[in-house]
């Protein structure tokens, strides 16, 4: 069988993964991307490119409670997929979610990426968790406000960080903070060469150069992808008058009832209204970032000592 790698980013989540799926995932012509694919006409199933990519996809990288039918996937790929595929493209798939997954799935999903692509590359980007988990909450609060089909918040219209923080970590099938595990079985599953490692910060400081190593990483352009990219920021945040009406909402019984029976569309309209102004500002408790810091810290000293990573000049926890 011809290996026709599979090339994984698996995010992590607010570390402009948007903006990679968007422009240089999306639009460049030596990538054949599989999805996610964001937007209001895309129906299929995990925002896949389309069907047939979520078939081939699904049990390789969600269904993993279920033995995947190695043969009938693979024929699939081959027969359904795989003819798409131009010459010399790089097959690219993306999802943020990936990167919050146990050990056990992560590597399981990895063997089956190797079963059917005849190979994977993975590429995660980081961010330092004490900047990370206000923006990933931010995030989740603006979501759920307009979704309501939360997990963590019921039937409120607001909840503190603090909360948010307990409800997530309480996902034991959905880790939070154990991006380490994941490098780190990367790293033996599939060889050091494998597996990309990227910091957020770093697209902070110099974003042409950061979009020239992801492009280097994926072995394509990195000219054409640098273009594609540049001044792009897909996911303007949350403002502060944003997060004063969501507490006000919460306050009043009658608005909080008023506010849950609402169509889905009536709350994005009236959570829009309130977008000008300054950013929202969110910062972990004392008690939090004393929490953080002392989960990821021996995972922070094992990048700086094995793969060299700056974390120290970004102020990771060490």
């Amino acid at each position: 069988m011809k290996e026709t790698p599979l090339l994984l980013h698996i995010g992590l989540a607010k570390t402009a993964t948007s903006t990679l799926q968007e422009t240089i995932f999306l639009k460049h012509p030596q990538v054949h991307y599989l999805g996610k694919v964001v937007g209001s006409a895309n129906k299929t199933k995990r925002k896949c490119l389309d069907d047939v990519s979520y078939k081939v996809l699904n049990p390789i990288l969600w269904n993993l409670g279920k033995p995947m039918k190695t043969e009938s996937t693979l024929s699939l790929f081959n027969e359904s997929l795989l003819p798409s595929v131009s010459e010399g493209q790089v097959i690219v798939g993306s999802w943020e979610d990936l990167g919050h997954r146990t050990v056990e799935d992560h590597i399981e999903m990895l063997n089956r990426c190797k079963a059917i692509f005849g190979g994977c590359r993975i590429m995660i980007a980081l961010r330092n968790p004490i900047s990370l988990l206000p923006s990933l909450y931010l995030q989740n609060l603006r979501e759920d406000f307009i979704e309501q089909n939360n997990y963590w918040m019921s039937s409120k219209s607001y909840a503190d960080i603090e909360i948010w923080y307990r409800k997530r970590i309480a996902r034991t099938q959905n880790p939070l903070l154990d991006y380490i595990d994941c490098i780190q079985s990367s790293i033996k599953e599939l060889g050091r060469e494998n597996v990309g490692i990227f910091l957020f910060e770093e697209l902070h400081e110099n974003p042409n150069d950061y979009y020239q190593s992801v492009c280097e990483f994926m072995d394509i352009d990195s000219k054409i992808g640098v273009s594609l990219a540049k001044d792009e920021h897909l996911h303007p945040r949350m403002s502060e008058d944003q997060l004063v009406y969501m507490r006000e909402v919460q306050s009043s019984f009658l608005k909080r009832t008023r506010n849950s029976f609402s169509v889905c569309k009536s709350r994005r309209k009236a959570l829009r209204a309130k977008k000008s102004g300054p950013p929202a500002k969110v910062v972990l408790t004392e008690r939090l970032v004393q929490e953080v810091s002392d989960t990821c810290r021996d995972g922070h000293r094992w990048l700086v000592e094995n793969l060299k990573l700056p974390l120290e000049k970004y102020g990771y926890p060490l």
